[in-house]
């Protein structure tokens, strides 16, 4: 039995001959505001993507840019030419010099239409910046957008085409854009606004007193469909189809759709949640199929194309049936790529012939399926893309690094026996196709690790512990050789504790402890934000410290090491404790102390200051009810534990800051 003694009028708490700081002391906290309580991004980009921003300048593009006469001035030198060239080294020499004296003002015609075109270009890249601008900022698309249509309402004239500001006119252009930069907003609303802007071109080309060039085409019925895929609603599909069928049976205009009117449309119901979405997608991926073999012209199924149906299939989760559920989505997904060989080879259409885009989709689908040998039959995809590859030399083909990465992703959600060790055979498989050349685009990243860590975290095995640690040193020595960006990143070190935390090893907790300070070291030195400690790190730690077994004294450095996490956290810049944390906590106090009145004068605590912070979610209800304190869990929520109790009969205050769900909680961390 575990000798709890709390000193009279002290804060602290001798357990097993372990200082432990009792949560009595937790009042004292720092209490922030919600406004104020700050979230980390754990970016763990790699050097590519920290740098993505920056435009790659192709060398034979900018050869092509200088005009034909600049590409001769700038050849000539000091260079043997032949005599017979001498008339022409003569006339360039003199025409280059009567640019420079200014006699002639702007050279040759050539030298104009070059001027021209650079202003142009200039222009455009101005216009770029500025609509990039005015996406990012709703309430001047809305500004806008308003009034555009207030201008064109039954009793304005717009014929005098007044300007709206900022260079936007009444005419179909400014409808245009504005139902394109909607599509790209990204806010509540967009394709509301896009779909009003459609509806007054279709009014003012059916009132007598419209501009002609404001009736809508082809390209604005496609941006609008394209606004209504990126909403996110659950009718998107159906949504988008009826404008395609409007657009089809639409006698009074030439709206013949194209290929792009049919991928957005496919790329709607790949969005959509509606089970039935992947056969509709299927069957206008078939009907495009069929209006190309029919010799329309502006209909011709792509790869693009494609990979939105293989996107969809990849979201079926089967038929519901009385039996159960039938059919796998995954294996739909892979049929998607013998369909496309077989149209490739059969109707000379190269541009269905699949993609290394469509090979990991494919892949990726597989790997969330974690159907059983959906890793084997992944890896076999990588197999007979890898032997393309070596035939063919086409780059479309070729496996990268985000190929190899989704199929160890695959093993490590497998849940198969040896799916660690296979995961890192095909980690040891990228770094030799990288070392020897054969593959540069194999080049393993800080990703290709994690996913390995996170393989050996699942496994079970009694020796995934050391193999996370020899990965860590691994990754750790090979970025200080400077070719390899692979230093460690927050998720790295989080997915090692949780090696740790799910291994049957003596002394979890402080190997965890160690491993966190270890992270916390290397950011301290480093600065790289990559490596800055949040939530996830922090409660990691907690959990390897509430499933630590053992005597006495590892029960004592368990609670020790928890209650510096929950402390150290609460006075961290980089984050708060959440609703996870206070509920890992409370299930450490559960494991790893005896029933008591300490005990009980902790829950009491840790509850109170959870219910201050707002984050009284789920795993701390749920974790209340395991403990048993059947009467602390009245007093505290008014009802009993055996009761139906939601969190929404608690009081507002207690769970504002909750955010339950694995992805919402990524997000927060985002933000």
């Amino acid at each position: 039995m575990v000798s709890i003694t709390p000193r009279r009028g002290s804060s602290t708490i001798i357990i097993a001959g372990a200082l432990f700081v009792s949560p009595l002391a937790i009042a004292a906290f720092r209490v922030p505001s919600p406004a104020s309580r700050s979230k980390l991004h754990p970016s763990g980009n790699s050097r590519r993507h920290r740098n993505s921003h920056r435009p790659l300048i192709n060398a034979s593009v900018l050869s092509d840019s200088l005009g034909a006469d600049e590409q001769q001035q700038t050849s000539l030198g000091n260079i043997n030419i032949s005599e017979a060239a001498t008339d022409i080294i003569t006339k360039a020499i003199e025409q280059q010099n009567s640019q420079a004296n200014g006699v002639a003002a702007n050279g040759s015609k050539g030298q104009r239409q070059r001027n021209k075109k650079g202003h142009k270009q200039r222009g455009k890249q101005r216009n770029a910046r500025k609509n990039g601008k005015a996406i990012a900022d709703p309430e001047f698309l809305r500004k806008r957008t308003e009034t555009l249509l207030r201008m064109t309402d039954d009793g304005n004239d717009n014929s005098s085409n007044p300007d709206l500001g900022s260079n936007l006119k009444v005419e179909k252009k400014t409808f245009d854009w504005l139902i394109d930069a909607w599509s790209y907003s990204g806010t509540y609303g967009a394709a509301d606004n896009a779909l009003s802007l459609l509806s007054r071109m279709e009014d003012l080309r059916n009132t007598d007193s419209a501009t002609p060039s404001i009736a809508p085409d082809v390209k604005s019925y496609t941006k609008v469909i394209n606004a209504i895929a990126r909403s996110g609603r659950k009718d998107a599909g159906e949504q988008a189809e009826e404008i395609l069928n409007r657009m089809i049976h639409d006698e009074a205009a030439d709206l013949s759709p194209n290929t792009f009117t049919y991928t957005y449309v496919i790329d709607a119901y790949a969005r959509s949640p509606s089970p039935k979405a992947p056969h509709a997608a299927q069957r206008l991926i078939e009907e495009m199929e069929r209006l190309r073999a029919e010799g329309d012209p502006e209909v011709r199924p792509t790869t693009r194309a494609w990979n939105s149906v293989i996107s969809a299939w990849a979201q079926w989760k089967g038929e519901e049936m009385a039996w159960g559920r039938v059919g796998s989505g995954a294996e739909r997904a892979e049929a998607c790529l013998d369909i496309m060989e077989e149209l490739a080879n059969t109707t000379g259409n190269e541009e269905v012939r699949p993609n290394s885009y469509n090979y990991n989709s494919v892949i990726s689908a597989l790997a969330n399926s974690q159907e059983d040998g959906s890793a084997s039959r992944a890896e076999r995809i990588l197999e007979r893309m890898e032997n393309l590859y070596r035939t063919t030399l086409d780059d479309k083909i070729k496996p990268r690094t985000a190929t190899y990465n989704a199929i160890i992703d695959a093993w490590a959600k497998s849940g198969e026996p040896d799916a660690a060790a296979r995961a890192e055979l095909l980690l040891a498989h990228m770094m030799e196709l990288y070392e020897t050349g054969h593959n540069l685009d194999a080049k393993p990243n800080v990703r290709s690790f994690n996913s390995v860590l996170n393989a050996w975290a699942k496994s079970g095995n009694s020796i995934a512990p050391e193999q996370a640690g020899e990965l860590l040193t691994r990754m750790e020595e090979l970025d200080a050789s400077g070719e390899w960006d692979l230093s460690p990143d927050t998720t790295s070190f989080a997915t090692a504790i949780n090696v740790f935390a799910r291994s049957h090893a003596f002394g979890k907790a402080k190997s965890s402890h160690e491993l966190f300070l270890h992270m916390k070291e290397l950011y301290d030195k480093s600065g790289k934000s990559a490596l800055r400690p949040n939530n996830v790190v922090y409660n990691s730690v907690m959990n390897a410290c509430a499933f630590s077994v053992g005597d006495l004294e590892e029960q004592s450095q368990a609670l020790e090491i928890a209650n510096k996490m929950l402390v150290g956290l609460d006075e961290s810049p980089h984050g708060k404790p959440d609703q996870v944390t206070y509920g890992t906590y409370l299930k450490v106090v559960n494991n790893q102390m005896p029933p008591s009145d300490a005990r009980d004068q902790v829950v009491d605590t840790v509850f109170r200051k959870c219910a201050k912070d707002g984050m009284v979610g789920e795993l701390v209800l749920r974790q209340l009810r395991e403990m048993g304190l059947d009467e602390m869990y009245e007093n505290l929520m008014g009802q009993s534990s055996w009761g139906d109790f939601q969190l929404s009969d608690l009081p507002r205050e207690w769970t504002c800051n909750v955010i339950e769900g694995k992805r919402q909680r990524r997000w927060q961390f985002r933000r």
